[in-house]
């Protein structure tokens, strides 16, 4: 997903072409001969889906949406047009995250599923990493820049444990990490290996909702929170979302069902945070019903090959700027946005400063790329 390479470079290359069928040998067979076993078929390489670049692209721009939807909602009063206007971005973010965990079970189990424990191994360091990485530098660096209000020494620990402010947008690599671990392994079982490291590492993990709190009590530790798992919810969007990503294209419901599908349901969500409650849980079904029209939706776009190179490049440095985003959304929408403004300016406020976020972001996250940082910050 996020921060991972291209879904094809695990794709396993097509055997050499082989000319000559056996069962029409150059020469006659030897009455004593043994048969031989027929040839098997070679598999063509597996198509770069471009879809999926699409996904993770719009899906990393849309949490930025909502996070700074999400600003509004808590700086303005309720009912202002501040206030709306945040709800009304919102209503269009959750099924950002969800598409997270759809695009990593697609990969896990379809797209670019693991050849080797040392690879399922290099996946989870890819992430786990970045996760360690910007724990810290969120900490460290919002405590300099006193743009919010931290225990250094108490967060930093806590940052091992869960994710919280000011790295709260995170939480989703604690049961992002788990679940390609799992899930990897028995892929890797299908296919006869022996992951027993990794079937190791799942067991320990499973049990750890129940050690870790008691290791931390005995300890002494004021830290009372553990997140390392998964929900149902996490579980169904990996499985269902892979199935649903890999048949996209033989999934041809008319694109005004899909386009009314994602506009009742962003409705839906506008009625419920604005009138019932906020945030909506990520396992409501009005959710489903976003993600699964813009999967659909997404795979119907043919797209130029220049648009294709444009989307696969940005999809490499997509996980990076997710993760980086938070940092401008500080400084832009909580110290610079005004909420009493008149409507005009809120919306041009609101995109000039959505738009100057996501540039920035993006051109880091480029920039650590090139200087081969990526594996550290994503």
């Amino acid at each position: 997903m996020f921060g991972s390479r291209r879904l094809d470079d695990a794709s396993p290359e097509a055997p050499a072409r082989v000319d000559l069928s056996p069962a029409e040998p150059t020469t006659a067979p030897s009455p004593t001969a043994q048969p031989e076993a027929p040839a098997a078929k070679p598999r063509p390489p597996k198509a770069h889906r471009h879809d999926v670049d699409v996904m993770r692209v719009l899906a990393g721009l849309t949490v930025m949406l909502g996070h700074s939807g999400g600003v509004l909602i808590g700086r303005s009063e309720v009912g202002s047009d501040a206030w709306w206007l945040g709800h009304l971005a919102e209503a269009v973010n959750p099924w950002a995250v969800p598409m997270f965990f759809m695009i990593a079970g697609w990969a896990v189990l379809a797209g670019a599923p693991p050849r080797t424990e040392a690879k399922m191994w290099d996946r989870i360091v890819r992430h786990f990493v970045p996760l360690a990485a910007w724990s810290i530098i969120f900490v460290i660096g919002f405590n300099l820049l006193d743009t919010d209000e931290v225990d250094v020494r108490h967060d930093l620990v806590r940052s091992f444990l869960e994710a919280g402010r000011p790295a709260f947008h995170l939480w989703y690599l604690y049961a992002y990490i788990p679940l390609i671990l799992v899930f990897g392994t028995l892929v890797l079982f299908w296919k006869g290996q022996r992951p027993w490291k990794l079937a190791a590492l799942a067991i320990v993990l499973a049990g750890s909702t129940v050690w870790a709190p008691f290791a931390l009590e005995m300890i002494g530790s004021d830290q009372d929170a553990w997140k390392w798992g998964f929900a149902t919810y996490q579980v169904v969007y990996f499985v269902i979302g892979a199935f649903v990503i890999q048949h996209a294209q033989e999934l041809c419901p008319p694109i005004w069902a899909l386009c009314l599908l994602f506009a009742v349901s962003a409705l839906g969500v506008l009625w419920w945070e604005s009138r019932r409650s906020y945030p909506i849980e990520n396992a409501n079904p009005l959710i489903v019903g976003l993600a699964v029209s813009v999967i659909l939706l997404v795979s119907r776009i043919r797209l130029g090959e220049r648009t294709k190179k444009v989307f696969t490049t940005m999809a490499t440095a997509s996980f990076g700027a997710f993760l980086v985003h938070v940092f401008f959304l500080e400084l832009l929408f909580e110290r610079l946005f005004d909420v009493d403004a008149a409507p005009v300016l809120l919306v041009i406020q609101y995109l000039g400063l959505l738009a100057v976020m996501a540039a920035l972001s993006y051109a880091l996250s480029f920039a650590w790329g090139k200087l081969h940082l990526r594996r550290i910050l994503g």
